[in-house]
């Protein structure tokens, strides 16, 4: 037997096989496991140049798999401007700009992030500042005269609505706003006397503001997107996520954005990627276009190896009105990193068909309009067969026992967020949906294989495995119902199931001998832990295929925001 490159001994090594093993050590040679049992049978084969890690009682498992990760999203809070993380008052706002002013040339643009301090703590409402007010332009021109001040929304699952961002009157007067200024769609341009004060509430999930009034404020360029997937990677990496499917696809911008990262040697999560097709932004016809252009890389299994893979199509129904709003912005995407659609049922229809015809797989977010979907994939089945082509429905909010009957029928994978019910007010009404929200339980009884995905709120599966069991909503306090789910149920649903929706079932989601080596250790026992220490437990080390891409000593860059202006 040839030497391992790594073995991992006196531990609770909690395998996911399928006879559920928990044993005390693992190997890794080459990049697969080449051995999985007792400490003394592993150490055996330790060579010269074995790496040995010596557990001491912690736990090993599968690496993570996040399903809906917008993870260059992340590192895109490092691109986006300043901080303004710990900021709870205006005057520390305020100070902050001026700190911004003094590094910056005259005239120049400032950009921060929006207000708040990720992951969960940004601002929506007034009285989470020590004032109880919003900053206006006339704080920030108080310290900011001459360049442009611009504190951007966050994105629209980040916070509670409405999403807050401000300009001072230097911005506004190149935006050309006024007191005649006609606000956009679902966008608040807040006024005293009738003078807009620099304060705009955007009220659309996927927020239309820089697409609208603040079009000329300065842009994510493809360089930021580059560094964005970086370090997304790295953040990622270190809460212990191997392996991410990005169901609700990448434009081809986001998709070369990873290919350079991968290039460089910089990857440290093996990526899938479907493609957005950008529905709202072109006809029929392009559409064809583009499903031709694209097919040879994304039909099957797609293109590419086990660090980074393209394959299959993404499509949505999206609020229309917002999606026309961003659809004339094409091909800029903002902080989405995907292009919007409102697709009739027709369009649909018509976009699945080509897409199957050409053997490419169809991604589509359900939200709140399952049936509407449903109704879709089963007339494109009834024109070209996709019952064994693993469609996926994303985002499953609320079913009946009728239409997980006839997911079952289909074939799909469902992918599902549970963090939506931290902020339930907020998500779909789940406060008002209550116990059958998020129902994971009867989609699994019922045979639909179910994945679990965080959506970056927050990006760690340890936080989205805790949700799934806890169902908790921080705005009433409460549980919103049972999950009547298991440990190991929810443990094989941020492990496992990811490994379905990709094909790689037999080279990812267990530790067993012949699988890819990606690994992570935890400073706690998932399984046997206390369940509000879920959320909680520590990644100690991440492997991929052996190789430690995080690890004692290596920067944790999450939760990532941007630069500290002082």
């Amino acid at each position: 037997m040839p030497e391992h490159d790594l073995i991992l001994c006196n531990g609770q090594v909690v395998t996911l096989d399928s006879a559920s093993r928990t044993v005390e050590a693992v190997a890794v040679t080459g990049g697969r496991i080449t051995a999985v049992g007792t400490t003394e049978d592993v150490i055996g084969s330790k060579g010269r140049t074995t790496r040995v890690i010596d557990l001491d009682g912690r736990t090993a498992c599968p690496g993570f798999y996040d399903t809906h990760a917008h993870m260059d999203r992340e590192g895109l809070k490092a691109r986006g401007g300043y901080s303004l993380a710990g900021r709870h008052s205006v005057a520390a706002i305020v100070k902050a700009v001026k700190s911004a002013v003094a590094r910056t040339p005259k005239g120049e643009w400032i950009i921060f992030m929006p207000m708040g301090t990720p992951k969960l703590s940004y601002i929506s409402r007034p009285d989470q500042l020590e004032e109880g007010r919003f900053p206006t332009r006339h704080d920030l021109d108080a310290v900011s005269p001459d360049n442009p001040v611009y504190i951007r929304v966050p994105w629209g699952w980040w916070v509670h609505r409405p999403f807050v961002c401000v300009a001072n009157s230097a911005a506004l007067s190149l935006a050309r706003i006024n007191r005649e200024t006609e606000a956009p769609y679902n966008v608040e341009i807040v006024k005293d006397n009738g003078e807009p004060n620099g304060v705009f509430l955007d009220r659309s999930y996927a927020p239309v503001i820089e697409y609208t009034l603040f079009r000329c404020a300065p842009r994510l360029t493809f360089e930021d997107r580059v560094a964005g997937c970086r370090l997304g990677a790295a953040a990622y990496a270190a809460a212990g996520t191997t392996s991410i499917y990005e169901g609700h696809g990448l434009t081809p911008a986001i998709l070369e954005a990873y290919r350079r990262v991968y290039e460089d040697g910089d990857l440290t999560v093996r990526v899938n990627l479907p493609l957005s097709v950008p529905g709202a932004s072109v006809d029929d016809q392009r559409m064809v276009e583009i499903l031709d252009e694209w097919s040879g890389r994304l039909a099957g299994r797609g293109h590419g190896d086990d660090m980074y893979r393209i394959e299959g199509i993404c499509v949505d129904v999206a609020n229309d009105k917002a999606a026309a709003i961003i659809g004339e912005d094409y091909p800029y995407e903002a902080l989405a990193g995907h292009f919007y659609h409102s697709l009739p049922h027709e369009r649909f229809v018509e976009i699945g068909v080509q897409a199957a015809r050409r053997g490419m797989r169809l991604n589509c977010l359900i939200c709140y309009d399952l049936e509407r979907v449903l109704r879709a994939y089963e007339a494109i089945d009834a024109q070209v067969p996709i019952r064994d082509k693993r469609w996926v429905m994303i985002h499953v909010i609320e079913a009946t026992p009728d239409q997980i009957h006839r997911m079952k029928a289909l074939g799909v994978i469902a992918t599902v967020t549970p963090n939506f019910m931290y902020m339930a007010s907020d998500r779909f009404n789940l406060h008002e949906i209550g116990e059958t929200a998020m129902p994971i339980r009867a989609l699994i009884d019922a045979g639909v294989p179910v994945s679990l995905s965080s959506d970056n709120v927050p990006y760690s599966m340890l936080w989205t495995m805790w949700e799934a069991l806890a169902r908790w909503d921080a705005d009433s306090g409460r549980r919103i119902g049972q999950s009547n789910l298991t440990r190991e149920e929810t443990l094989r649903m941020i492990c496992q199931t990811g490994a379905l929706v990709t094909w790689e079932e037999d080279r990812k989601g267990t530790l067993e001998v012949g699988k890819l080596g990606d690994i992570v250790v935890l400073d706690d026992n998932p399984l046997t832990c206390e369940e509000d220490c879920l959320k909680d437990i520590r990644v100690e080390h991440t492997f991929l295929g052996g190789r430690e891409v995080f690890g004692p000593g290596m920067v944790d860059p999450g939760p990532i925001d941007g630069p500290d202006p002082e």
